[in-house]
């Protein structure tokens, strides 16, 4: 690949914590599950045992191994004492595919390698705390271009010893090229946009000197969506990740999408996700 083929890839650390799975949870004599998450991650159990299940498989990881879980829809399952060094990450195309997907999930019970991605991702965990001593999702805390700066960096070294022992399994990354320069930014206004507007797909076009036949075109022939498709996707994302987080009722999330009623949300909500989002509020199920 074109070094320009690569600067469409998006890279971004979300969060990363070491804590108990059950922690603030009074109920922890069972087995924590959940199926609202679908970001890309990895967890090192530290305690206990974590799992994956999607298409038909299970994979499990017990004290000592790393479970590399493959992005998108699935159910995860922990034991009640569980303890794990929890990373999770953006590697996208444009078109919203994972750099890496396909031969996932993967546990690494490799004593070497679980060492080296654990050296790898120490220091992301020691400057998350300077962010928020929480570390739940780094996405809504303040931080200062230097230390954003440092954050990419340590990401993109543990996703390098990612990679490489990814390769070692027979996993390689996934590689997009060639993706127009007006899509890529076509695509940067809408990420840069406000969610709880509607989408102008006349505006733009107009923006990027095309007919929206032709924007229409492009992002077909390079992502295989649509701009509208591509938007709610976005609007899709925004919703999953703030209906988890605490401080995020229903209808708070409602109002930032631009919903004026509740259960038009919640209907739009269902057809793009196959669950309410009262549902998706819930860590575990």
């Amino acid at each position: 690949m074109l070094y320009r083929d690569w600067l469409n890839l998006k890279v971004n650390l979300l969060w990363c914590h070491n804590q108990p799975v059950a922690s603030g949870h009074p109920d922890s004599g069972r087995v924590l599950r959940s199926e609202n998450y679908t970001n890309a991650g990895a967890w090192l159990v530290r305690e206990g045992w974590a799992q994956v299940e999607h298409d038909g498989e299970c994979h499990r990881a017990d004290s000592g191994e790393w479970l590399i879980v493959k992005p998108g829809p699935r159910v995860q399952s922990f034991s009640a004492d569980a303890r794990l060094i929890s990373i999770a990450f953006e590697a996208r195309w444009p078109d919203g595919s994972h750099l890496f997907h396909d031969g996932l999930s993967l546990v690494v019970d490799d004593p070497e390698k679980s060492l080296t991605l654990e050296k790898r991702v120490r220091p992301i965990l020691n400057t998350m705390k300077q962010v928020n001593p929480d570390t739940w999702d780094a996405r809504d805390h303040e931080v200062d271009f230097t230390l954003f700066l440092k954050l990419e960096r340590l990401l993109c070294l543990w996703l390098s010893t990612l990679s490489d022992i990814l390769r070692n399994d027979g996993i390689a990354h996934s590689g997009h090229g060639g993706v127009d320069p007006r899509v890529r930014a076509a695509i940067d206004q809408l990420q840069a946009a406000d969610l709880g507007q509607p989408i102008d797909t006349e505006h733009l076009a107009t923006l990027l000197q095309l007919s929206q036949n032709h924007l229409i075109r492009l992002f077909r022939r390079d992502l295989q969506t649509t701009p509208v498709q591509y938007w709610n996707r976005l609007r899709v994302e925004h919703a999953r990740r703030r209906l988890l987080q605490p401080d995020a009722g229903v209808k708070q999330v409602a109002l930032e999408l631009g919903f004026t009623y509740l259960s038009h949300f919640s209907k739009w909500f269902k057809r793009h996700t196959g669950i309410t989002p009262r549902e998706a509020t819930k860590k575990e199920g």
